[in-house]
């Protein structure tokens, strides 16, 4: 018999990212006048493309709330993957003692209950993350059916106590640590992000974590490798040839630290030199950064150059001299690793499957997430000539098989519904 997967996107596509764009390839006229699109290449659609090539036992379904929706859209992938969008909502929620704000699909779940109901073997496959849309999957079916929660980002310290005297912030992150707590003791299965921090879930709530010495999320190295040298990519792109080059690639949203990256940078003692910024985030806060460069008076220093093709992210990447990946959370990030498949060098924080790889070869520049005095004091040595290691080609590689990860949730999917 073979298994059904569903995994459930916890957000909606990425419509406001990619505005000015042109629509993708699978999309559909909405009633209002607006647009739904599927792009394909969410991580879950991803892993889902990789586990059919791994398998011949598999259907995989990628079901995605969308903001937009006034039906069910549905698409078929060659290879078989099938990726829903249902109508949703945001809906209000406390956590802690605070109202957030997140995404919710009534008719999500009232499909999900129609599969669950099927005689069938069946993996569901969520964020492991507190999100809201998971609660009253765990909550109703978390005994009925296998449920795996997949951390996207690092899970290190997600039930720490903040150090302060504030009355309001301990009640609100110890009510929060008890919601917490309800939470995850009834998620059964975990794909972590990151080794260290796992331990609580199998002592305290008895989960079955899938560990693994590789990458969580495959990448195509053998499509990453240097064919420019620097001073040729420079040209392609038009960058001066006399200027340092930093590069950073990743989502514009506050998370990526992207402010206190050009605040640190307008403090080096050396401005000779650019730094290029791919990505692209909402408008409000692309704005933002913009005024943050501004304030500086980094508009000589600093480019944001958006979403661009591929073969131009990879120019750029070989037109650096640095990598720089400032994430205060990620369960990667996938750039330090693209830029050493290049053979740039990376300077990182410490967070992530990034930061243990690194570590582990004994490369790269890691600083603490926080920590933007020693962030300045690092770049300043670096723009004035220190060497920095770079991970091996034939481990990076090895570290980010397909292969090997898409049989590793192949394994994962077999293992719980045999449970």
């Amino acid at each position: 018999m073979s298994i059904k997967v569903i995994n459930i996107v916890n957000h909606p596509p990425a419509y406001e990212g990619h505005r000015g764009r042109p629509r993708p390839e699978i999309n559909w006229d909405t009633p209002n006048g607006s647009w739904v699109g599927i792009w394909g290449y969410e991580w879950h659609d991803i892993i889902g493309k990789r586990t059919l090539r791994a398998a011949d036992d598999i259907i995989y379904e990628v079901w995605q709330p969308d903001l937009r929706a006034d039906k069910i859209y549905e698409h078929t992938f060659e290879g078989g993957l099938i990726h829903k969008l249902f109508p949703a909502i945001q809906k209000k929620f406390v956590h802690g003692l605070k109202l957030r704000k997140d995404i919710y699909s009534k008719t999500l779940m009232e499909h999900l209950e129609k599969e669950i109901n099927k005689n069938q073997a069946l993996a569901v496959h969520i964020n492991a993350g507190f999100r809201y849309i998971n609660i009253p999957i765990l909550n109703k079916y978390s005994k009925k059916v296998p449920i795996v929660g997949q951390f996207y980002t690092n899970s290190s310290s997600i039930f720490d106590i903040p150090k302060t005297k504030n009355p309001f912030k301990l009640l609100n992150a110890y009510k929060k640590r008890w919601e917490l707590y309800n939470y995850y003791k009834k998620l059964k299965y975990i794909i972590p992000s990151v080794k260290k921090g796992m331990e609580i879930f199998e002592d305290k709530f008895g989960a079955k974590v899938f560990h693994r010495d590789f990458a969580n999320f495959g990448s195509q190295f053998d499509e990453w490798e240097r064919t420019l040298t620097k001073e040729e990519a420079k040209k392609q792109l038009n960058i001066p040839p006399d200027k340092f080059i930093m590069f950073s690639s990743s989502r514009l949203i506050p998370i990526k630290q992207i402010d206190k990256m050009i605040e640190v940078l307008a403090q080096l003692e050396n401005r000779n030199f650019i730094c290029y910024i791919s990505g692209r985030g909402s408008e409000d806060y692309e704005h933002y950064l913009k005024k943050v460069v501004e304030k500086h008076k980094l508009e000589e220093n600093i480019y944001f150059i958006g979403y661009v093709d591929y073969d131009v992210l990879q120019k750029y990447f070989q037109a650096a001299y640095l990598l720089v990946s400032t994430s205060a959370q990620d369960a990667g990030p996938a750039s330090p690793f693209q830029a050493a498949a290049m053979e740039t060098p990376a300077f990182l924080t410490a967070t992530g499957i990034a930061e243990e790889f690194f570590m582990k070869e004994k490369a790269g520049i890691i600083v603490p997430t926080h920590n933007y005095e020693l962030w300045r004091k690092e770049l300043n040595t670096i723009l004035n000539g220190k060497k920095i290691n770079v991970p091996e080609r034939k481990k990076i590689i090895e570290f980010g098989s397909w292969e090997k990860v898409a049989h590793y949730y192949y394994h994962i999917y077999k293992t719980i519904t045999k449970s």
